[in-house]
């Protein structure tokens, strides 16, 4: 599932399936009334070797607090199927992760990392 925080457009990296082109287009079916739609899909790259694609998309600031079933095709075939979960402006950037766990008494030195990586 992706996520969609209005206002603004946001970026995606995605493995789709294999595919040769790279104009790729968004569309969304609203899983409560059936009505279909499209996104708009800026800069959009796709690399081969890891099958993956990446773009910014770009709805409508009516669409708040809806959900779509999300098919992105590259003209003749669906390489990506999935949904995405529309949402407001949020007081904090959602999208950028920020690290909570405390820097003090939980943790075995302090660091300025924001970001967590686990394998």
């Amino acid at each position: 599932m992706l996520t969609y925080f209005l206002p603004n457009a946001n970026g995606y990296t995605i493995r789709t399936s294999q595919t040769t082109s790279t104009a790729f287009t968004m569309s969304l079916q609203d899983m409560l009334t059936q009505t279909n739609s499209t996104a708009s899909l800026v800069s959009a790259s796709y690399s081969p070797c890891e099958s993956i694609a990446s773009f910014s998309a770009s709805i409508s600031n009516s669409y708040v607090g809806q959900e779509f079933r999300v098919r992105i095709s590259n003209g003749t075939t669906d390489i990506w199927n999935g949904t995405l979960q529309v949402f407001a402006s949020q007081s904090v950037s959602k999208p950028d992760y920020i690290n909570q766990i405390p820097l003090t008494g939980s943790i075995s030195f302090n660091s300025s990392n924001d970001y967590i990586i686990m394998n």
